[in-house]
């Protein structure tokens, strides 16, 4: 598999790179810490401001407990064993500059989406020595806007894709006989495993089996044992610090057929476009019937990454919750197989070639329109025609956003209590919860924290226009007691903000993310205050 063809350039040499790398850390850092943390981000920089005190993240800070999980994330020590601490630490580094900044919580993720750039340049140049792929790759990971939005996030997604990268790397060099090749395998695959389990478990396995169709004469037992071993020295520790087993129960059998067709239809929809599949399944349709894969090197590597997805959209099926978020890490991978497709057409039609890459480099034509025509579209209800699920220029409306700003959910319902709230009082919010918590010094119970005791009077009230369940299809615990426990219109103060009611705020999934907003009607926000008359009681 060793693969590696030397170059004469050196990257930080290559006036094109670095325009590349500097456009990158343009788009992903412009604007970092406009929009507050959304509820997933909030929750990691939660745990993460409580390293700072601890050491350890901690779920409660003394005041506020943090869950998304009914309590099911953490035993009476109060440690956090639900999902890996990788993404933790990466924010907790960042809060040790400014603990209330949104910027320094996002900081080293936004670093590590800059690093998945530059290391899709570095692999393919090092591993390949094919200067225009490697120029390629990077200019359209750099302008793919989903990409772009996740590593904006305070969270795992770019970290995974840099040590994708990283396994990649190790994996096209000599690891039958270097040791450095060999020890990237291994420690990517730990490192995999504590951005986010789900990733290991969904990459292994179909990396194995393409390496073993691919790649077989090359292959070395020993070798893959050390590596097994290697990994195994991160992973297994990680396997009883995270308590795996609690999550056992999210298997659901009967979704798998849905879930593996909701991952194709975003594989398509905003990685990999549905023609260039098409095209690619008829030119590899010897080693599909058994007779071998390419014997280019670049063309085989780039089959590998092809079957290696398509494998962990199968083994991620298996997991009930289906979510955008789990094959981010592939971004690095589509576009490298973008990259080598145009460069294939060059040789054949010049013009065809251009066209193909300003299609898929600038818009989300070739995404969407065969799939509009094919009637398989996967679109919300809620979406508009402004958004990534709809026929458009995607950079324009992420350049838009940056340069504009946009209205946040969370801004105002942050604006209003810092105002209105006084030191020690209690909010209970329906959804924001971990939101507030981060943004605000207040107490803030609420979300999918568990179990609102009958006694809780809080002093405020923050509900929200969406009707939430939990896993098992239940009324989150907010709303429950809302309408069993308290009586609003005779304790309460009705107060409604001049801002409309979104679902999320700045979440980045591409089926979510609004860029510009969207227009009337739309139900506002609305809070509820405690009246005098009711404390007194």
């Amino acid at each position: 598999m060793h693969t590696h063809t030397p170059t004469p350039l050196r990257p930080w040499r290559d006036p094109v790179f670095l325009a590349i790398l500097a456009l990158g850390a343009f788009l992903i850092f412009k604007g970092l810490g406009d929009r507050p943390l959304w509820q997933d981000e909030a929750e990691t920089a939660n745990l993460a401001r409580n390293v700072l005190t601890s050491g350890i993240p901690l779920v409660t800070d003394g005041v506020n407990i943090v869950s998304q999980e009914e309590r099911r994330e953490f035993d009476t020590d109060m440690i956090w064993r639900w999902s890996p601490w990788m993404q933790i630490y990466m924010s907790a580094a960042g809060q040790l500059i400014d603990s209330t900044s949104t910027f320094w919580a996002r900081f080293f993720f936004a670093l590590t989406g800059l690093a998945c750039i530059a290391g899709t340049y570095l692999l393919i140049l090092r591993r390949f020595g094919d200067l225009a792929w490697a120029r390629l790759s990077a200019a359209l990971l750099t302008c793919s806007v989903p990409f772009l939005l996740f590593a904006r996030q305070g969270r795992y997604y770019s970290a995974g894709g840099l040590i994708m990268l990283m396994i990649f790397w190790g994996f096209l060099g000599d690891w039958k006989h270097r040791a450095k090749p060999m020890l990237a395998i291994g420690l990517g695959l730990g490192l995999l495993f504590h951005a986010n389990y789900l990733l290991l478990l969904s990459l292994a396995p179909p990396m194995l089996l393409a390496a073993l169709t691919l790649y077989r004469k090359q292959f070395a037992w020993t070798r893959m044992a050390l590596v097994v071993a290697y990994s195994c020295v991160l992973i297994v520790p990680g396997i009883f610090l995270y308590r795996l087993g609690r999550q056992s129960t999210l298997f659901n059998v009967m979704l798998i057929p849905e879930n593996v067709m909701l991952y194709f239809s975003d594989w398509v929809m905003f990685m990999v476009p549905l023609p260039l599949l098409a095209a690619l399944a008829w030119r590899w349709k010897g080693y599909f019937a058994g007779r071998g894969g390419p014997s280019d090197p670049k063309e085989r590597f780039c089959l590998f990454m092809v079957l290696l997805m398509i494998g962990s959209f199968v083994i991620l099926a298996l997991f009930p919750q289906r979510f955008h978020r789990y094959i981010v890490h592939f971004y690095p991978a589509c576009a490298i197989l973008l990259a080598w497709a145009g460069l294939a057409l060059w040789r054949f039609s010049k013009p065809s070639a251009v066209l193909f890459l300003v299609l898929v480099g600038l818009t989300n034509w070739l995404n969407l329109l065969p799939m509009e025509r094919l009637k398989i579209v996967n679109r919300p209800w809620q979406n508009d025609l402004r958004m990534l699920t709809s026929v458009n220029i995607p950079l324009k409306l992420h350049l838009t956003e940056i340069f504009c700003g946009y209205p946040d959910v969370n801004q105002p319902l942050i604006d209003f209590f810092t105002a209105n709230a006084k030191p020690g009082q209690t909010i209970l919010a329906e959804y924001a919860d971990m939101v507030l918590q981060f943004h605000t010094p207040f107490r803030v119970i609420g979300g999918l924290q568990g179990p609102i005791p009958d006694t809780e009077k809080p002093d405020w009230v923050s509900m929200r226009r969406d009707v939430r369940v939990n896993r098992d299809g239940f009324l989150f615990a907010p709303r429950e007691f809302i309408t069993t426990k308290l009586d609003l219109a005779r304790d309460y103060e009705r107060i409604e903000l001049p801002n409309p009611d979104e679902t999320f705020g700045n979440r980045a999934d591409p089926y979510f993310h609004y860029f510009v907003p969207a227009g009337p009607p739309q139900s506002a926000l609305v809070v509820y205050k405690r009246k005098e008359s009711a404390r007194a009681q």
